[in-house]
């Protein structure tokens, strides 16, 4: 890719949402190359897949969300039509990108679009994934937890307002999700991290009894 692509690509990242912003992008886009190399796929589609894969960002909490990479897709078709790339390499990571998306869960067509999947994933665990997943929740105005019932023993997961339920409804089953061998390794010791955090948040979470206690005196 030009530089002056990635300058024009770079700009629709300056917005204020730091868990999709361009150093996403450049983690993601380090897995992907990653990958690529130990699977043998084509970096020339690849990496402009992952540098536009969330060049159109809709908040988690909207009702349009699921339509985020069919968006991005579309721009990026639109961004790339007077760059160095031919017509079957403009459509081929139009593609890559409409298929990235958690969301849209659309099973991968090519070796491509499954490292892209399993690269934006990872983002979503381990260190990055608590601070991604604190950010989202606090843009989302959710408490980190319900004070009563922290890890929803006894009531619906509901992670629009507690950010703890997120763990469940989706952080957790993020492994499970992966496709490549590489990812799958990588993805385990993220994995790893996010019990390890969970442990500890249990040592330090304070219920709120105080209104159970009083009732029953």
């Amino acid at each position: 890719m030009s530089p002056e692509l990635v300058e024009k690509i770079k700009k629709y990242y300056t917005h204020d949402d730091p868990s999709h912003d361009w150093s996403h992008i450049l983690r993601v886009s380090n897995l992907c190359e990653r990958f690529a190399r130990e699977l043998g796929a084509d970096l020339k589609v690849l990496i402009p897949a992952a540098y536009l894969h969330d060049i159109i960002n809709i908040p988690k909490n909207s009702k349009h969300r699921h339509k985020a990479s069919e968006l991005a897709s579309k721009k990026s078709v639109e961004i790339l039509g007077e760059s160095e790339f031919s017509s079957e390499e403009i459509t081929k990571i139009g593609t890559i990108v409409l298929e990235h998306s958690y969301s849209a869960n659309i099973s991968p067509s090519s070796i491509e679009s499954a490292i892209l999947q399993d690269a934006d994933k990872l983002d979503g665990m381990g260190a990055i994934g608590v601070m991604r997943w604190a950010t989202v929740g606090c843009r989302m105005k959710a408490s980190y937890y319900d004070l009563e019932d922290p890890w929803a023993e006894n009531r619906e997961l509901d992670d629009k307002s507690y950010s703890l339920d997120h763990f469940k409804t989706k952080l957790l089953k993020l492994y499970d999700r992966l496709n490549t061998a590489p990812a799958k390794i990588e993805g385990q010791r993220r994995l790893d991290f996010y019990q390890s955090f969970l442990a500890q948040l249990e040592t330090e979470i304070v219920r709120d009894n105080f209104s159970s206690s009083t009732s029953n005196s």
